[in-house]
Parts: structure tokens; sequence; C-alpha cells
């Protein structure tokens, strides 16, 4: 086994024994921090390696197995905002607000997170699915579900999507929330909220305070035909695979 094989190995496996490095977001429970401090090494080892980095290469399905920071901010809305934001600190305490505001007593999960990279038509396509009411009990007294399981799946769609040395940019454009099988929709909501495109970037620019238009960037740090690692603006690393059975099929 190469060097290379053997590092990519020890990635998959703390992402795992992490649940894709959630176990060591503080906010949610601080545990293995050692495991943090392992991966880093892990990825500054691969950033020694050289390598190609080329549309052709990035383009296709990926599927998210770990991240430094909350799942859901992999996605161009949540960059976009990152950048709008202009600090670290602010965006950090957004992100976390907003993971305490959906998450909270585990009534909203976060399941598989995907991106499709089309250079042709210039376009990125990122998905969440995520789940509600997935487990709502009264610990002790019983053991049936109070309320049935919902969900779907965000899409959000960037455009102008472009390859500057090793930084993909793009514009955020629009998204929606689409039906997730095996999960029912929510009632009434769904009829009026999902399924239909909401223009983002046009709502966007009509809001005084915004400035630019929303846009994002990330850089990739590694880069081959099984594995993708990328760094947001504020060096937050979310790192990628090539799932084996594509999923894009809504």
């Amino acid at each position: 086994m190469t060097d290379i094989e053997e590092i990519k190995k020890k990635i998959y496996q703390i992402a795992a024994i992490t649940d894709r490095g959630q176990r060591l977001n503080k906010l949610i429970a601080p545990m293995y921090q050692e495991k943090s401090k392992e991966m880093e090494k892990l990825i500054n080892s691969l950033e020694n390696f050289n390598m190609e980095v080329s549309e052709e290469k990035l383009s296709g399905e990926w599927e998210l197995i770990y991240s430094t920071v909350e799942l859901f901010r992999s996605s161009p809305f949540f960059l976009a905002i990152e950048k709008a934001l202009n600090d670290e600190f602010k965006s950090n305490l957004f992100f976390k607000l907003h993971q305490l505001q959906v998450g909270s007593f585990g009534l909203s999960t976060i399941g598989r997170i995907a991106q499709n990279i089309d250079f042709d038509k210039k376009e990125f396509l990122s998905t969440f699915d995520t789940t509600i009411f997935g487990l709502t009990t009264i610990p002790i007294l019983g053991w049936f579900k109070l309320l049935p399981t919902f969900g779907g799946k965000v899409i959000t769609l960037a455009d102008d999507l472009n390859l500057e040395d090793r930084v993909l940019k793009m514009n955020l454009q629009k998204t929606k929330v689409s039906k997730v099988d095996g999960l029912n929709k929510i009632p009434i909501f769904s009829k009026i909220l999902m399924d239909r495109w909401y223009p983002v970037k046009e709502v966007w620019e009509k809001l005084p305070w915004n400035k630019e238009i929303p846009s994002c960037e990330v850089t990739v740090i590694y880069l081959d035909d099984e594995i993708r690692i990328m760094k947001d603006l504020y060096g937050e690393i979310f790192i990628y695979i090539k799932p084996t059975i594509s999923l894009f099929n809504f």
C-alpha cells in the first residue's frame, strides 16, 4: 500500500469514528479531540504530494464524509453568507446559532450531503437531506413514536462556476426543498413551500445591506480520482469522496 493510500485509509477511519467530524464539534459533543489533531496532520501530509487540479478531475458527483464545522456549511448558500459577513467570529456565531435553532432537542438531523460539479454547464449543485422528528418518544414511559418522521432534500444551485488555479469560484443562484424517498413530506407546508425554486440571488440583491452579489469560493487542498479535500475562506475543511451509487435523480 502506498503512502497516499495509507493516509487516505486513516482519514476514512477518523471520518467514520467521529460521525463526519461532528463528534469533534464542541457545540455538539466535545469528544475525541485527539482525532482532530490527527486528521489535521493527515491532511497536511496529503498536501505535500503533487497533484493535478483540473475541471475534468473535479467534475461529477461527490459526497461529504468529514467537516471541521457544521455539515450544512458545505452548501454554497452558507458559504455565500460566510463571505458576506466578512468576519470569522461573526460567521461562526451565526452558524452556531443556526445549528442550535434547527437542531434543538434532536428534532432535525442532517443525512446525506452531496455535490455535483458540471463545468460544461458551469453549475455547482449542492444537496443535503434533513430529517425532522426522527425520534420523538417519552423516555421511560413509552417506546412508541409520538410524531411521524418528516423530511426533505435541500437543493442549492450556484452558477458561473470557474476554476482559477486551485480555487473554485461560483455565484449563488437559487434553492428549493424536494422530497426524499422514504420520508414523508411536511403536512400543509409541503404544498406551499416544497418543489419550487426560490430566487435567492434576486432577493439577496434587493436587500439594502448586501453590497455584492451572493458568491463564494473554496480552495482545493488535495484531489485524486477518489477523494477531494476543500478549504473555505477561514481554513475550515470539507472532505468528499466519489459515491458508489449516484443519487442525483430528483
